[in-house]
């Protein structure tokens, strides 16, 4: 079974999982690691849900309290210490800060929202075309990850797609490859990974996030950097569809996944 480092417990407004079960179930599927990684969007727009750790944002007791649960589990399994940051430019020194000032072994950076929007808010996609919206989405996504090093993987590199009318029906990443391939160089250059996300084949969207293809061309540019992530936020999603991440992977041509800890990477086989 390959390791979950991309997992949400009820520190996350948006699930109601204690941490126990999730870690419990990810023992039950003989999981070497696990990494918890609950939601800290700073600066989030008005919206239904806040996104933000423990309704007030207090990293430090979210710290301790996955240093106490490492502590308790330490002899059926290893916790890694993590976090989801929502990247947004005007975040990134002190996205840079909290990376430093706790005691992570891997932080997410992922892009939530674009032009000071939710993804989910469907009023982004009026008036101008799916391709125009996309676009602008990962404009501001290449923004994020050079303005800030804040974090050890992107996650689900493609998110707007889950929100989008119409899905990713008719997506090529090819036509925002200047982009896609800007974003691929930056992670390479800043020695970050690009997070596998299986969210999108369980819920019926027939490719990770990102794709097999952009993983394809991950692999041409240089890139050797992957982590597999369910985005479970309830037991049953955990290291969900990972077979076929495996296989997406290797086709693509890579040999090895990675955790990490103490954000330096630990590469284990496909």
């Amino acid at each position: 079974m390959y390791n979950d480092v991309h997992i949400h417990t009820e520190a996350s407004s948006d699930s109601r999982t204690s941490l126990d079960d999730q870690i419990a179930r990810a023992v039950r599927l003989g999981m070497k690691y696990i990494c918890i990684t609950d939601h800290q969007d700073y600066d989030y727009p008005k919206w239904h849900c806040t996104y933000q750790l423990n309704e007030n944002g207090d990293v430090g007791a979210y710290v301790n309290r996955l240093l106490e649960a490492r502590e308790a589990w330490k002899d059926k399994i290893e916790l890694l210490i993590g976090i989801e940051f929502g990247l947004q430019p005007q975040l990134a020194g002190l996205h840079n800060k909290v990376y430093a000032q706790y005691p992570f072994d891997m932080v997410i950076g992922s892009t939530h929202i674009f032009e000071g929007r939710d993804t989910e808010d469907q009023t982004l996609y009026e008036g101008r075309s799916k391709q125009a919206s996309i676009r602008s989405y990962f404009e501001t996504e290449l923004e994020n990850i050079t303005v800030t090093d804040g974090f050890d993987t992107i996650g689900h590199l493609d998110y707007v797609l889950r929100d989008i009318p119409g899905k990713n029906e008719g997506f090529d990443w090819k036509d925002y490859a200047d982009l896609i391939d800007a974003m691929l160089l930056t992670a390479i250059k800043k020695n970050k990974a690009v997070e596998l996300n299986t969210k999108s084949l369980v819920i019926g969207m027939r490719d990770s996030s990102p794709g097999a293809g952009v993983f394809k061309r991950y692999h041409e540019l240089g890139g050797k950097l992957v982590t597999l992530g369910s985005d479970a936020h309830f037991p049953e999603r955990i290291g969900a569809c990972f077979d076929i991440a495996g296989d997406i992977l290797k086709e693509a041509g890579f040999r090895y996944y990675c955790v990490f800890k103490k954000h330096q990477p630990v590469f284990l086989p496909l």
